[in-house]
Parts: structure tokens; C-alpha cells; sequence
């Protein structure tokens, strides 16, 4: 928490009224008045500043340039290591260490690969904590939204906390992309109050509200078969309110609204595990979930065009460490598919070291193709 004591300032107005109270004569009861304003004046005015505020306020003030930047975030990594006893951020497509302590700055320096420090399981790692944090700074607006309505609050919260990002991170084309999407999603939001804004390119509170879901509650968190449970109820209430042509009116014809459900929830169906859904439903549910993945695949191949040759394969391999167990099994993301990506990833970021312009054998001829690949 952090505080902001006006009490230097007050002090002073107050000295310069006890000044002026000299010249006129007062009376007992004036002069207890008098005291009681002084001490009232001189009270600290204490205003607490949120989370998104403290972080903008520690990124403005931060000193630091992009190299001690770095070098603090390789340090703090080191001892993590060092303490977890392990050489990786990431075993398995799970994460080793947890990067919770490193500022926002810290985070991004990781994730982006700044300076050649850091390797791709640590910039994943990181992406996944910026996205945590990100998840975490919405939750609350998100479920006002979801019961008043408020969107133009959610989109405040988000525009609060791209604004907190360091310079680093505001220089490049996606934070200028993402901010100018968060401003015309609140603009919709003022303009028409208990609507979710629709059609704005890129729009990151969106993409937040599909991931995070808004019908079943807790889902990423609660029990796998209970989750289940929970949208069993949800479908049956969607059948029994259905009256639009080609809504579903049962779970084995129609077409089933499955756009507001999170991924772990479309897993529970597609996987069935309890025998609770219609083959049909199974069917839908499995649609819903091919779809997002090629929509998700599609957007990190765009994301990637033009960029570093590792941000699509990174991108990629940070999704699959970000699902749960239930998710990847229903996306057929298996740990043989993972190994491919990790491989097939190493590869590239050897071959673009490899005959990059500052290093390798482009500029040294000190080594061969068979010892990078070996």
C-alpha cells in the first residue's frame, strides 16, 4: 500500500494562520475554535493508490535502463534456479520456478528475450506470469461487468493497466496496437452502458472474456468433475429459455451456444468423462474447442509475421503450457507434440544464431551446421 501525506504542505498553510491570528485580539472559546481548524488542518491525508496505480507510479519512477534492467532480472532467475536445483524454468511443459517477485519490467525484459539472456523456457515462464497478473488485475472488473454491466469500468481497469507497462514495453507496436483497441472498446462501452463492445480488432478484453468464461464459476480452480456438473445445469437452462430458429431446444439437435463457456468447461463436455452429455453435445463442444485453436494458431502466426523468428514457435509452446491437463487432452496437445515443438523450436533458434550477423558461423566460420545441430 502506499501513502501520500499532505502533512508538509497543511503544516505550513496552518503556521501562516497562527501568523495572521496574532494581530486580532480573540476570545477564549475563538481561540479553542481556532485550535481545533489548526489541528484538523494539519491532519495527514492519507489516499491509497491501487495496484495498476502503484505499478504505473514504479514504472514512471524507475531509473533503471534496459540493460540493469536485464541484468537484474538474469540475477533473480540465477538464484531461482539455484534454489529449485534445476537448469530450467520448465520441465514437462510445466513451470520450475516462479517469477512472482520479478517487477513488471523484470517480466517483460524475460519474455521478450531481451539482450540474448535468456532462453525459451524462461521467456515462457514469464509470459505466462504477465498473463497471470494480467488475468488477476480483470477478475474483479470482469464479474462487475457480468452483473451491472459495467463494461466501460472493465475497460478503464485494462486501459489502468496498459498504462502501467514500462518504456520498453510501450515502444513496441503491440502495446500502441492493444491501447488503441482498449480505447475504442471503452468508447463503445460509455456510449452504449450494459452492452459488450463487438467488432474491435484485437481487442484484449474480449479475448480475456472469452479464455476466462462467464457462465460457469471458478473453472479454471474448481474440481474437474464438478465443473462438469456445473455445465450440465448451465445446458439445461439454455434449453429450457431457447426460442430463436436453429436454437438448441434439447441436447441431441440444434445449435449449441458454446461461445460464453471457458476452455476447461468445453473439455469437460468434449471429454465426457462422467457420461453426463449427449453425443451430440460432445460433438459441438469438440467444434467449439477446433475452432478456438485454429483461430488462436492463426493469430499467433499473424502476430509472428514480420517478427523475430522465434515468436510463433514461442507463442505455441507458452499456450500449451498454459492449459490445464483437461485442456490439452481435449485439443489433443500431447506431451509427444510438445517434445516436437520444444525440438523443433531449438532448431530454429539455432539456425537463426547460426548465420545471424553478429555470431556464428556467418561471422566466424569457427563452426559447422552438424555441431549446432548435434
Amino acid at each position: 500500500m502506499t501513502i501520500i501525506g499532505s502533512q508538509p504542505y497543511l503544516t505550513g498553510y496552518a503556521a501562516l494562520g497562527a501568523a495572521a491570528n496574532k494581530t486580532t485580539p480573540t476570545g477564549a472559546a475563538d481561540t479553542s475554535a481556532q485550535a481545533k481548524a489548526a489541528n484538523a488542518a494539519t491532519a495527514a491525508v492519507n489516499v491509497t493508490l491501487s495496484a495498476e496505480a502503484q505499478a504505473a507510479l514504479k514504472a514512471q519512477t524507475d531509473a533503471r535502463g534496459a540493460a540493469a534492467v536485464v541484468s537484474d532480472a538474469r540475477s533473480a532467475i540465477d538464484a531461482l534456479l539455484k534454489t529449485a536445483k534445476t537448469t530450467s524454468a520448465l520441465k514437462d511443459g510445466q513451470p520450475t520456478i516462479g517469477l512472482g517477485d520479478l517487477d513488471r519490467r523484470e517480466l517483460y525484459a524475460v519474455a521478450s528475450g531481451r539482450g540474448g539472456k535468456f532462453p525459451l523456457e524462461e521467456q515462457v515462464v514469464a509470459a505466462l506470469e504477465l498473463k497471470s497478473r494480467n488475468a488477476d488485475a480483470l477478475a474483479g472488473p470482469a464479474a462487475s461487468a457480468r452483473v451491472t454491466g459495467d463494461y466501460a469500468g472493465l475497460y478503464q481497469a485494462a486501459l489502468d493497466r496498459q498504462d502501467a507497462a514500462g518504456p520498453e514495453e510501450k515502444a513496441t507496436a503491440q502495446w500502441t496496437q492493444d491501447r488503441a483497441a482498449l480505447v475504442e472498446g471503452r468508447k463503445q462501452a460509455i456510449a452504449n452502458p450494459g452492452v459488450a463492445p463487438a467488432g474491435v480488432e484485437g481487442d484484449p478484453v474480449a479475448a480475456y472474456l472469452k479464455e476466462a468464461g462467464g457462465v460457469v464459476a471458478n473453472p479454471r480452480t474448481r474440481d474437474f468433475g464438478k465443473v462438469a456438473n456445473d455445465v450440465r445445469d448451465v445446458l439445461d437452462k439454455q434449453y429450457a429459455t431457447a426460442t430463436g430458429d436453429g436454437a438448441a431446444t434439447g441436447p441431441d439437435d440444434g445449435a449449441i451456444d458454446f461461445s460464453k463457456f471457458d476452455a476447461r468447461s468445453l473439455a469437460a463436455v468434449s471429454l465426457n468423462r462422467d457420461g453426463q452429455f449427449s453425443a451430440h453435445e460432445v460433438r459441438q463442444a469438440a467444434a467449439e474447442i477446433r475452432g478456438r485453436d485454429h483461430q488462436s494458431v492463426m493469430a499467433s502466426y499473424k502476430d509472428s509475421a514480420g517478427g523475430a523468428d522465434s515468436d510463433f514457435g514461442k507463442s505455441m509452446i507458452t499456450r500449451y503450457a498454459g492449459m490445464t491437463a483437461e485442456e490439452r487432452e481435449a485439443s489433443g496437445w500431447t506431451p509427444a507434440l510438445y517434445d516436437k515443438m520444444v525440438a523443433l523450436q531449438s532448431t530454429r533458434d539455432k539456425l537463426a544464431s547460426l548465420f545471424s550477423a553478429d555470431g556464428g558461423v556467418a561471422a566466424t566460420g569457427s563452426m559447422s551446421l552438424l555441431d549446432y545441430l548435434s
